[in-house]
């Protein structure tokens, strides 16, 4: 049985922090980043591609925010400019807060409800049903605690 849950935002839209000409807050400034670094290093544009895997181009998309930047890539480029991966996003704002204190409060009732000898019982027998029978058992579960 899946819950719905609700996640409410203190802050902006993520849509909200695309700027001119359609690119994203974040990929420019990650992109500022990448080029500012690259500058303190006085490497060129065609040695940093080298060095990560890619065209001189690409790295030019990159540091104008025109291109995103993959994870494995710009895990590449924080081991080639010798900084923490966290250096591109040091200079942005935290704009989305999301209030997680229901989420939190479901997984500490389930941590504690699994600690118990009750509930180690209950995952034993359940882990012993085999996979392809596990969802219907589940739906019988949640009918027992839809009576009144």
């Amino acid at each position: 049985m899946q819950q719905n849950v609700s996640i409410s935002s203190t802050f902006k839209d993520p849509a909200s922090l695309t700027i001119t000409d359609g690119l994203h807050l974040v990929d420019v400034e990650v992109g500022k980043r990448i080029k500012k670094r690259r500058q303190q290093l006085r490497i060129s544009q065609t040695a940093l591609g080298a060095a990560v895997g890619v065209s001189f181009q690409q790295i030019q998309k990159y540091e104008r925010g025109s291109n995103r930047v993959s994870s494995s890539a710009l895990y590449s480029l924080a081991q080639v400019l010798d900084v923490p991966v966290a250096y591109f996003f040091e200079t942005l704002s935290r704009p989305i807060r999301i209030d997680c204190a229901e989420l939190e409060r479901k997984a500490a009732l389930r941590e504690d409800f699994v600690a118990t000898e009750e509930g180690q019982r209950l995952v034993d027998a359940f882990m012993t049903i085999p996979k392809k029978m596990r969802p219907k058992f589940i739906s019988l579960l949640a009918t027992f605690s839809n009576e009144p």
